[in-house]
Order: C-alpha cells, then sequence, then structure tokens
C-alpha cells in the first residue's frame, strides 16, 4: 500500500525552519509527493494534545496517506520510532503513544518497529530526528520503499490511556481532553440519545444546556455544544470559555439529567 500522501503533525510552529526542512528531506527522497501540513501548533512536547489531533482528523484523509507525527519530547534517547498500517492509512511516530488514540477510529493491521538506518540520513543527531529519521523515512514509503525494509514487527508499544467516563446516579462525570485556539473546551463527553436533557457543569460551576451551535447561546453565556469532533464542547459566545473561566485540560466536567 504505497502512501499517496504524507500529512505533518508536529510541535514545531512556523517561527523557525524545522517544517520546511522536514519537508524539503521528504522532497529530497520523493520529488513527486504531497504533502499536507496537519497542524505545527501543538503545544510544546504535549503528547496527549497531538494524539487528539491526529484522533479527530484520521477520518476525512483520503485512502493511503501517511501521517507523520513529530510530538517527541524523548528524541535523542533510546525510544523507538514506529510504523503502524491500518486498512486505510499508514503512520509514522515515536513510540510515546502519539499514535494510540487514532486506534479508536481504525485498528492497527500490522505495526513495526523502524530500525533500518539506511533509510536514515547519513548522520543522525540527538535533537532533530524529525528531519534525520522521519522524513527520509517518509520520503522512502512515498518513493514506494516496502514496510517490510523498516524494521522488525512489534507486539508491544506505548499506549496513552483514553480518559474514562464515569456514571454516578443521574450524572455522567468526564474531563477536559483539549483546548482549541478559540478558548473552547472540548471533552471526552459524547451522548446519542439524552444530551438535550442535560445540564452540564465544568469544576463544579453550571454552563448550561446543549446549544444548537456556538451563536445560539446568548451573548456572554456558556453553552454546551456538539463539537465538529463529536465531543461535547464548552464554549462561551464570542469570547474564551478557557480563559473566562480558567480551565484547563484535565479538569473536571459532568453532565447531570434534570
Amino acid at each position: 500500500m504505497k502512501p499517496s500522501l504524507a500529512a505533518l503533525l508536529t510541535d514545531f510552529g512556523a517561527r523557525d525552519p524545522y517544517v520546511g526542512v522536514m519537508k524539503g528531506v521528504i522532497l529530497s527522497k520523493c520529488p513527486a509527493a504531497r504533502i499536507v501540513d496537519l497542524c505545527h501548533g501543538v503545544p510544546p512536547q504535549d503528547v496527549a494534545a497531538a494524539a487528539y489531533d491526529l484522533m479527530t482528523s484520521v477520518a476525512y484523509f483520503e485512502p493511503r496517506t501517511l501521517f507523520v507525527a513529530v510530538v517527541d519530547p524523548g528524541v535523542g534517547t533510546g525510544r523507538r520510532v514506529l510504523w503502524a498500517r491500518t486498512k486505510r492509512h499508514q503512520f509514522l511516530g515515536p513510540d510515546n503513544g502519539i499514535l494510540s488514540w487514532a486506534e479508536r477510529v481504525e485498528k492497527f493491521q500490522e505495526v513495526r518497529e523502524v530500525t533500518n538506518s539506511k533509510l536514515f540520513l547519513p548522520a543522525v543527531g540527538s535533537t532533530f530526528q524529525g528531519r534525520d529519521v522521519f522524513a527520509p523515512v517518509a520520503g522512502a514509503l512515498l518513493q514506494g520503499a516496502r514496510p517490510e525494509r523498516l524494521g522488525p514487527p512489534a507486539r508491544r508499544w506505548e499506549r496513552l490511556a483514553f480518559p474514562a467516563l464515569m456514571r454516578r446516579g443521574n450524572k455522567i462525570l468526564g474531563e477536559v481532553i483539549a483546548v482549541d485556539r478559540f478558548g473552547n473546551a472540548v471533552t471526552n463527553l459524547a451522548f446519542a440519545q439524552d444530551a438535550a436533557r442535560r445540564v452540564f457543569y465544568c469544576k463544579g460551576k453550571s454552563v448550561g444546556r446543549l446549544a444548537a451551535a456556538y451563536a445560539a447561546a446568548p451573548a456572554g453565556r456558556p453553552a454546551a455544544v456538539v463539537g465538529s469532533s463529536g465531543f461535547i464542547e464548552l464554549a462561551l459566545r464570542n469570547a474564551s470559555f478557557a480563559g473566562r473561566r480558567r480551565v484547563r485540560v484535565g479538569d473536571r466536567v459532568e453532565a447531570r439529567l434534570r
């Protein structure tokens, strides 16, 4: 399954040349490569944020996309590099859990440890393996290298536990799993039937009931909205809910039947 496209997900930002250098290496290995910038604004070293971005993006890419995810606090250490394949896509990333939430969307059918140094750049440093390892391996795969060349099958790999919901009486307890640039607090709450009957709380304070859209909430009043990812988001019309309520990832949320 030769990849048709590379989608890059990093915490490199736009200030430094790191993303451009990665693309240059990929194109040096595969001049015809198609490359999409999925996101380079992941908070530095925030593996869970990257895992969330990957999980909520995978379904919208064409089959045979190769996702190259490089948020790598363990760069230069003994952490492994992994390649994984699902029925539709391929993934390349450090073995730190960054790929694990994508499994909630598509089950991995094959996982390999990337050990073939012949695919790396000649001199691999300890600080920029996005350039020295991930980019040349991605270029080789886009050029048609068979996965068997990467290295041996991996039977175990790091997984980030996805926050579990708890039920207590008429309450469902969850937590904030992401905060977007608009200040919307994305939770791990998802409902198919009774969401309209619930009142939502964050850090013990009422947010209100479910609104049909961000703009459907009264100005200056918080509301819960079903976000584009399918999870309940806590929002403040034309303002930052997270900023106003001082909400961070991991804060407790509740959905109570009324």
